[in-house]
């Protein structure tokens, strides 16, 4: 055999350098058999709580680290033995799929999570929590047809709750709209996104901005836009410009008194076409002339895509956590995180007609 294609080198690692044990010297200083340090390691769960804190506990002692690329690896054998038997992710929310269909920031949040469910080797699919499919009945369902993962989808009002049996899952909420399970959680960075809204609006010449929305709205999502905007308003705004957020547009008097008072040249929020419809026929309101507005919620697609506004590129929160999902998957992480994550990711701005630029302050 050509000595090119044999390592013969004998040198030993650097004075000081401690060799990691292989997974054969932990088992025999443990005790058990290789098979069993493998699954302990994995946190597979054939292996109890105990005895895998215990070799995990030693393997550190040891001085053991996981190799990532091998680690990557084998997730990649594990889940491709099969290809007929793809492994299947749960999207709950308790929309009906025709409802999911019509609120299109939830279904671009789906699509995004499918797409790319799919390219990790999974295959994800919605369940619905209802009056026929209860929570107890739907944890049976979702452990029967093997399971793990979880995306919790956003809900419709706040305060929700799903209660699973959640020591038997590894899960990801999306948005704060479900606030049980305390776990993970992928969000769109609301306060950035009402930072960059005013910011634009500002660069576009208006300076007498308001914040427009239900407060139920913005309790779904821990009041991070409200919030943003008074953040906003105090930092860089002058006093006089200081407008009191309108948090019950569908009281009519108040709305119209509240308009005539404060005089906005533009308005921020989410489902704003019913305020402006009725201040276009109850105070003579041009919009966008008199009044220009912006959204929060922008759609790209569709009726409202000329809208200006936040495009909170929803797909990329439906993505991210199943990336999250994915991870702990990979390492059998299952049950509630001792310490969830949230990650937020920006919004971008997208000028529309709805706020044209301005000249100079009115």
């Amino acid at each position: 055999m050509s000595s090119s294609l044999v390592n013969t080198s004998t040198s030993s690692p650097p004075s000081g350098t401690q060799v990691p044990p292989s997974l054969r010297e932990i088992a025999r200083a443990a005790n058990v058999s290789v098979a069993t340090i493998s699954m302990a390691l994995r946190n597979h769960p054939r292996v109890s709580v105990a005895t895998r804190g215990r070799i995990q506990a030693l393997a550190r002692e040891l001085g053991y680290q996981q190799n990532p690329e091998v680690t990557r690896l084998m997730d990649y054998l594990r889940r491709n033995r099969s290809a007929k038997r793809m492994e299947s992710l749960g999207f709950v929310t308790r929309l009906s799929p025709e409802e999911l269909v019509k609120q299109t920031p939830f279904f671009r949040e789906f699509q995004g999570a499918q797409a790319r469910a799919a390219e990790l080797g999974y295959r994800l699919e919605h369940y619905t929590v209802d009056e026929d499919m209860t929570e107890a009945r739907l944890g049976r369902v979702l452990r029967n047809r093997g399971v793990r993962g979880i995306v919790i989808g956003p809900q419709m009002e706040p305060g929700g709750r799903l209660e699973l049996q959640w020591e038997h899952f590894a899960c990801v909420a999306i948005g704060y709209s479900c606030l049980w399970p305390e776990t993970s959680r992928v969000i769109n960075d609301k306060m950035q996104s009402v930072h960059l809204a005013l910011g634009e609006l500002r660069r576009l010449g208006y300076r007498r901005p308001a914040l427009v929305m239900e407060q139920w709205t913005d309790d779904r999502l821990r009041n991070h836009w409200l919030g943003g905007f008074l953040s906003c308003q105090f930092r860089y705004l002058p006093k006089s410009a200081h407008i009191p957020p309108m948090m019950e547009p569908s009281n009519r008097k108040r709305m119209l008194a509240w308009y005539k008072r404060w005089k906005p040249d533009v308005l921020l929020g989410v489902e704003l076409a019913e305020s402006l419809s009725f201040l276009r026929e109850n105070a003579g309101v041009e919009v966008p002339g008199d009044l220009a507005f912006a959204v929060l919620d922008k759609q790209t697609e569709g009726r409202w895509a000329h809208h200006a506004g936040i495009d909170q590129m929803v797909r990329n929160i439906g993505i991210t956590a199943v990336d999250i999902l994915g991870g702990y998957l990979m390492r059998n992480e299952m049950g509630l995180p001792a310490h969830p994550q949230v990650v937020s990711l920006p919004g971008v701005w997208v000028d529309g007609e709805t706020a044209p630029p301005r000249s100079g302050e009115r």
